[in-house]
């Protein structure tokens, strides 16, 4: 150009950058995982140390680990994503919204342990247990374990009155375990819950079963089976899923949907509720 002004190419910045990136690789490489110790593989000491005999490891293969001790921040009882664990399906385990902002019913017609067992896991989510029972004595177990083991229980009679409703992180649950106590049509509030024992084998439990959103059943039969399909309207196929059910499962039911539950207890609830 006439005033001696001229464009000269701007170097590009890309494989300095490059260059410079490449040379703190090599200083410093990146490490995925803990920083290996001294003893460990490429250090000098790890490459003198002896491999173990075949016998040797065939000996420590036949000797079983020790179950790992748990830790003070190891979960005593596991809940699942949607709240409380009721056990094991066919495909994984299977929990419950048992608390929610609207109340919810389930009605119980399984042995009493599982009565128990579901009871106390409640407590563990911080619920208040209140009972009606017709014989109290049957309970007094149950409401000794859950105050001992820092909760709070109380068993209730024709006269008292149980809690309106719960709170988040504080739910109501009650046992509707007597005659003079009418769980179906009794006003709940929220975060509040009722179990409602019941026959399935008689013919007025569809009343119970229809009032309530979900239903715990074992063992099954051609009546249970019935009462259950009328109820929930479910089918011949999913029924026929549902039978056979070993001395640790149950059926949980709600309209349209049945499923078959493993339900044991944990070695520490078993040591809390069932070991003398």
């Amino acid at each position: 150009m006439s005033d001696g002004w001229q464009m000269t190419p701007t170097p590009d910045p890309k494989p300095a950058r490059r260059a410079k990136r490449a040379k703190r690789a090599e200083a410093a490489p990146m490490a995925w995982g803990p920083t290996p110790s001294a003893g460990s593989a490429g250090s000098p000491s790890a490459a003198t140390t002896p491999a173990p005999s075949p016998s040797s490891a065939k000996a420590a293969s036949a000797t079983p680990s020790s179950p790992p001790a748990s830790g003070p921040a190891d979960p005593l009882v596991s809940t699942g994503p949607s709240g409380l664990l009721l056990g094991a399906g066919t495909h994984g385990p299977i929990a419950i919204r048992l608390f929610r902002r609207t109340p919810t019913r389930l009605a119980l017609a399984v042995p009493e342990y599982v009565t128990w067992l579901l009871a106390y896991r409640c407590v563990s989510l911080g619920a208040h247990l209140s009972i009606f029972a017709q014989e109290p004595r049957r309970w007094a177990g149950l409401v000794e374990a859950v105050t001992h083991g820092g909760g709070t229980a109380e068993l209730l009679g024709p006269n008292d009155q149980p809690p309106t409703a719960g709170r988040p992180y504080r739910p109501s649950v009650i046992v509707d375990d007597a005659d003079y106590y009418d769980g179906v049509h009794s006003p709940l509030g929220p975060w509040q819950a009722q179990l409602i024992t019941t026959d399935v084998r008689a013919a007025s439990s569809l009343l119970t079963l229809r009032g309530c959103e979900m239903a715990l059943v074992a063992p099954m039969n051609d009546k249970v089976s019935e009462n259950l399909r009328r109820a929930y309207a479910l089918t011949s196929r999913q029924l026929r899923k549902c039978q056979d059910l070993t001395s640790n499962e149950v059926v949980l039911a709600m309209p349209r949907r049945a499923v078959k539950i493993a339900v044991p207890p944990t070695k520490l609830e078993y040591q809390h509720l069932f070991a003398d």
